[in-house]
């Protein structure tokens, strides 16, 4: 009789224990959704933030890990920044500094938040395209804005830092949602030639590809020239959309999320 009610009192504790556990991982967590294309200069990090509301502290997470790409990671440090409240939930940003091994290019769509050094969420994100390219021929010029409250417009001076005369044939974005209209080089529609250490000035506006669409953009601008007769591209500094203005709306359409 004994046996048996130590029997009984061990499952209970065994099921009491599991349960804590399984609370744990309960948590209310929900990422905002990214639609970016981030391609960084060899040797250079990439800067990540990732937004997101909880209904706890988050005091116990003790790392991050990105699934997809873990095995191509070289080093990373992050930062989890607490922000303001918004009706229950704690307002957080994820501060990533990323540096890849020698691969030319990734894609994040998870992010894994380990807590207490054991137990693992993982949790959408969207979706961030990373690449590695060489030096490219134009160089931000003044004070280059890398982040905008919202996808109206992209404007940048740039200096073709080149021994060559190019022509710029066509300014894109790589986005799933979203697509350039309205290129200006100069306050000019047409091609235009740019001679060495010449500045342009560029701006373009945004058109969105489907209904569908993210809360938090990173477009990197990429140009088509042509030099001697053949056609090249080359990529100019991202710029972060969105995560400057955390509206009302966009908090709760991320709340709506889960």
């Amino acid at each position: 009789m004994i046996k048996k009610s130590f029997l009984i009192f061990c499952t209970l504790v065994s099921f009491l224990i599991l349960g804590c556990q399984s609370e744990q991982m309960k948590k209310f967590i929900v990422f905002g959704k990214w639609d970016g294309v981030y391609v960084a200069k060899k040797d250079d990090p990439f800067v990540l933030n990732f937004i997101l509301l909880s209904d706890s502290p988050l005091t116990n997470v003790t790392s991050i890990d990105f699934p997809e790409i873990s095995h191509a990671i070289d080093d990373m440090q992050y930062d989890l920044i607490k922000g303001d409240k918004y009706k229950d939930f704690q307002l957080f940003n994820v501060a990533v500094n990323l540096r890849l091994k020698e691969v030319s290019s990734a894609t994040l769509s998870k992010i894994t938040l380990i807590f207490d050094q054991k137990y693992k969420e993982t949790f959408p994100i969207g979706q961030i395209k990373l690449a590695v390219d060489e030096k490219g021929i134009f160089t931000p010029q003044n004070e280059y804005v890398t982040a905008y409250p919202n996808t109206q417009f992209f404007q940048a001076k740039l200096k073709n830092i080149s021994e060559h005369t190019i022509q710029i044939k066509d300014v894109t974005v790589e986005n799933t949602y979203l697509q350039t209209k309205d290129v200006k080089i100069n306050d000019k529609s047409e091609k235009q030639s740019v001679r060495p250490n010449e500045t342009i000035n560029m701006y373009f506006t945004f058109a969105e590809k489907a209904e569908q669409n993210a809360h938090f953009y990173i477009v990197t601008p990429k140009i088509e020239y042509e030099l001697a007769g053949k056609t090249s591209s080359t990529y100019i500094d991202p710029v972060f959309y969105g995560v400057t203005n955390l509206t009302k709306e966009k908090l709760d359409d991320i709340l709506k999320q889960n």
